[in-house]
């Protein structure tokens, strides 16, 4: 009987307990809980430790997530990645580098492999040739104003003042229905220039037209025969025609100095040309070929060196 009140007694207070004292057990477990989640850092723990206000562990709480996110480990990338694209290089055309001739375009939109494509050649891959170089510049018209106005003095280019009367004298002759001279003997450009000098050297042409041609050493009287001899002796002696010793032969000679805006080619072609005597020389059908003498300098007696000039032309035809 006593048994039996004692049970009752312990039941009837089991059932008097508040449901505070019966949620003790699950609060414990959610502790336990939360105890070990918050074991994931030791960090974290240590802190925990020291802090004994709710509040604090609350706030610990929210650090170390964020902190765990923080140091949450990055998302693998995906399996197999696709590597990217890389397009071939386009091959260069044989022999090398690409030819000269060869362009490099580049698309509007920009093509891949740098935005640009090589185009290659035509013709199989072969080198294109270079391009022809540009034709040479024409000759310098020796007959212009430029040249056969130019007044002869000590700078002056002998060969161009030359050049200048062969074009003025061939003009004439092609004017004439005649070939023109050559202007190519070594031998009758040598006699013709000895003849200058000795002429501006010496000073002794007297105004006949003898004079103009004997060398100053000429015996005198000074004829035509003297003259004739004079140049003949001259041109021969200075080589052509092997010294004569041709089947057939012709020589001959005009002359001429003049002064300021006398001292040019034109003014020596334009006496050459009106004058009776030169005239048949410039228009002979029998001579061919011609040098012309320039030198500055008076041929006259008495006559100073100032603004003049000598023209002297040695002409001939050879047959060997």
């Amino acid at each position: 009987m006593t048994r039996v009140i004692a049970l009752f007694v312990i039941a009837i207070l089991a059932l008097g307990l508040p449901a505070s004292a019966l949620a003790q057990p699950d609060a414990g477990a959610s502790k336990a809980k939360k105890h070990k989640r918050h074991k994931t850092s030791s960090s974290c723990r240590k802190k925990a430790k020291k802090s004994g206000v709710d509040r604090k562990r609350a706030k610990h709480k929210s650090s170390c997530k964020k902190k765990k996110k923080k140091n949450a480990t990055p998302t693998p990338p995906a399996e197999n990645p696709v590597p990217p694209v890389t397009p071939a290089p386009t091959p260069a055309p044989s022999g090398g580098a690409a030819s000269s001739g060869g362009s490099s375009s580049s698309s509007s939109g920009g093509d891949s492999g740098g935005g640009g494509t090589t185009t290659a050649p035509s013709g199989g891959g072969e080198n294109t040739p270079p391009p022809p170089p540009p034709p040479p510049p024409p000759p310098p018209d020796f007959c212009s104003s430029t040249y056969a106005d130019a007044q002869v003095t000590p700078a002056t280019n002998p060969s161009d003042a030359e050049a200048s009367v062969d074009c003025l004298i061939n003009q004439f002759r092609v004017a004439n229905g005649l070939p023109p001279f050559t202007l190519t003997n070594a031998a009758l450009l040598s006699s013709s220039t000895f003849h200058a000098n000795d002429s501006v050297q010496f000073k002794f042409w007297d105004g006949t037209s003898q004079s103009s041609h004997v060398n100053h050493d000429t015996p005198k009287p000074w004829d035509q025969n003297a003259a004739n001899k004079a140049v003949n002796d001259r041109i021969l002696g200075a080589g052509y025609c092997n010294g004569g010793a041709a089947t057939s032969f012709a020589d001959a000679e005009d002359t001429y100095a003049g002064s300021g805006t006398f001292a040019t080619p034109r003014k020596a072609f334009e006496f050459w040309s009106t004058d009776p005597p030169h005239k048949a020389t410039l228009l002979s059908t029998t001579l061919t070929e011609h040098r012309i003498a320039v030198v500055v300098g008076n041929p006259n007696q008495g006559g100073t060196d100032a603004d003049w000039a000598t023209f002297v032309e040695d002409l001939g035809n050879c047959v060997l």
